[in-house]
């Protein structure tokens, strides 16, 4: 689970970039750190994650984790849709209450901007699903894999 903050789930491994919120791995992405990158993953699941890096390190990101996926594994994505978000804005960038720069959004996707991201960067089989955290009237889900 990355920036899973405190949640935890029996048999998940977590990465954080907030040494507060602690993981079994702490670090700023990207990179993938060197740990995550040694394991063949079955499942990585980032909700309301790859909306808080730019482009460019998204796309970086998603990259390495094709790579560390098992070739029959699966990436779930959770995040607003800008297009169903756009009219509050705290749902397009983050809860400023915190004062916490790493929960803040930098970019925003819809379901096609975001599928395309997927496919660019390899994955071949990417599936928008609802979503199943936060705010499924405004969020949405998508499962990716090779």
């Amino acid at each position: 689970m990355i920036g899973a903050g405190p949640h935890r789930r029996e048999g998940w491994k977590t990465l954080d970039g907030d040494p507060v919120r602690g993981g079994d791995f702490v670090a700023m992405i990207p990179p993938l750190p060197d740990g995550v990158k040694a394991i063949q993953w079955d499942e990585i699941e980032w909700i309301h994650g790859v909306t808080s890096l730019y482009p460019w390190d998204a796309e970086q990101v998603l990259r390495e984790l094709l790579d560390v996926l098992r070739p029959e594994g699966k990436l779930v994505l959770e995040q607003p849709d800008y297009m169903k978000a756009r009219d509050n804005v705290a749902h397009v960038f983050g809860d400023p209450d915190p004062q916490n720069p790493l929960i803040m959004n930098r970019w925003a996707y819809t379901p096609e901007t975001l599928t395309a991201l997927l496919q660019e960067v390899g994955f071949t089989r990417v599936e928008v699903l609802p979503a199943r955290h936060h705010f499924p009237a405004r969020d949405f889900r998508i499962e990716a894999s090779r």
